[in-house]
């Protein structure tokens, strides 16, 4: 049992490394009802159980349950099903102490907006159950697997799968409904095969349940009703100032048709001007209030703004252009990678591309007859690959090497070990430690096109990169 913990509460920890920043947890307790079934055995009743339960939300979707339940059932020996609430005194001849621990993921099933949710998953743990005497509850004992005395007792592993629905509340409450069937697998037990096939295979739980959340970043009570209970992700500050997003797009004013005064002619009269202040340069781009557009929200009216359609978020110079420190094309503020080097390929957040060791890379190099050093053009692939590799340095790759037909198999399986060890080697010279780089000879194997020709023959003498974690 304490082995079965340990392992249990590694696995919950480890997710709980793996989730994002600022997790949030909780405990709850709760009454429930659970029912056992299957095996040849006495027919248990329906029976009080107590759940206690620790979880961390992983995600607005993902989260992991640490789960205890305990309860003591008794058999009756006039129930035709296990579902029937309890059993009378005098027709009880067995009793069940358990106690179930088990791990469980969960996926919520309803938007990540809702206040009420709906959970399914699975996982295991073990049970832990001993066979009772129903009027003393001393231990019953039965027989070993080597026909040896033993207490009817085992810590048998189990498989679980759950749905639950919970409602969140405002201040950290939460109130749940939780139903899970586990399957007793048998792993664990050490009893004579009729004592086995007696007992039940499969229990069936439902429980309330009330939970305390904490951990997280809470938001605001005014959000609470139309967005989750807690955000995930820290919001960090903006490096520069960002308008606010009006709630509708903005709109370019038409002059109305109108007797008044004009002060700043923007074509808005001044009762209903906002902004009746406007710069002359602003005209023909104002809204619908009289004030000059900002398209970008970046805090730079359009009529001065050189780029007027920037990313909302990208940091900007004093002409409302774009600021790209590394020069990759994402601008700062929306950068997660606001360093990177100058050409390397980067994903839409501004972080090298990986995407390009996602396939074999093959270098077609032109050897002359029996050589193996790298071509010019080819060693400037590998230093555009090894940029990549000394950002990615969990990524090994192997390097393998291929002839054409012409010559002895074991000569050009002994040249295509010697080709795939000078790209290592080349590799290795760019700050590529040895360890991550396997060379392989596979000689005249795995033709690309026909030896009949020398075009043919050229694609065939070729190295492979195959990059894997």
């Amino acid at each position: 049992m304490r082995i079965a913990l340990i392992i249990l509460a590694i696995l919950l920890c480890a997710l709980t490394a793996g989730a994002q920043d600022n997790p949030v947890f909780s405990l709850g307790i709760g009454p429930g009802m659970t029912a056992l079934g299957g095996g040849n055995g006495p027919t248990f009743t329906l029976g009080l159980t107590y759940r206690l339960g620790f979880s961390v939300y992983l995600s607005r979707h993902w989260r992991a349950d640490l789960v205890l339940h305990g309860y003591k059932l008794y058999d009756d020996i006039t129930a035709d099903t296990p579902f029937q609430l309890g059993s009378d005194k005098e027709d009880r001849t067995w009793g069940r102490k358990v106690y179930d621990l088990s791990f469980l993921a969960r996926y919520n099933l309803l938007p990540s907006d809702f206040v009420l949710r709906l959970y399914a998953g699975g996982g295991g743990g073990v049970s832990v159950w001993k066979m009772v005497d129903p009027e003393s509850g001393s231990t019953l004992i039965t027989t070993g697997e080597h026909n040896e005395p033993l207490n009817a007792s085992a810590t048998e592993v189990m498989l679980s799968a759950g749905l639950g629905i919970e409602y969140v509340t405002n201040n950290h409450w939460i109130f749940g409904l939780d139903v899970r069937t586990d399957y007793l697998t048998g792993a664990g037990l050490e009893f004579v095969d009729t004592f086995e096939d007696s007992l039940s295979r499969w229990s069936v739980k439902a429980a309330l349940t009330i939970s305390f959340a904490f951990g997280g970043k809470r938001k605001s009570s005014e959000r609470v009703r139309n967005e989750t209970v807690w955000d995930k992700a820290p919001i960090k500050a903006p490096t520069t100032t960002v308008a606010a997003a009006p709630t509708s797009s903005p709109q370019i004013a038409k002059a109305p048709k109108y007797s008044g005064k004009d002060g700043d002619g923007d074509g808005v009269p001044d009762n209903l001007d906002a902004c009746p202040d406007t710069k002359r340069e602003a005209r023909g781009l104002v809204d619908v209030y009289g004030c000059p557009v900002d398209s970008d929200f970046d805090g730079i009216p359009d009529y001065r703004d050189s780029c007027a359609h920037n990313a909302v978020g990208a940091r900007i110079d004093e002409n409302g252009c774009p600021v790209d420190s590394d020069n990759d094309g994402v601008p700062d503020g929306i950068d997660d990678c606001p360093d990177s080097e100058p050409g390397l390929p980067v994903d839409t957040y501004g972080c090298i591309d990986l995407s390009l060791l996602e396939k074999p890379i093959t270098l077609h190099i032109v050897y002359d007859p029996g050589s193996f050093e790298v071509d010019r053009k080819n060693r400037a692939r590998l230093e555009e690959i090894a940029k990549i590799l000394l950002k990615a340095p969990g990524v090994r790759a192997e390097i393998l090497g291929y002839t054409d037909n012409i010559g002895l198999p074991d000569d050009n399986r002994s040249l295509s070990q010697k080709r795939a060890n000078r790209v290592r080697d080349y590799l290795v010279s760019l700050g590529i430690e040895t360890s991550r780089l396997t060379p392989i000879g596979k000689g005249e194997t795995n033709f690309v096109a026909d030896n009949d020709t020398q075009a043919g023959r050229q694609q065939n003498r070729r190295v492979v990169l195959v990059f894997y974690k």
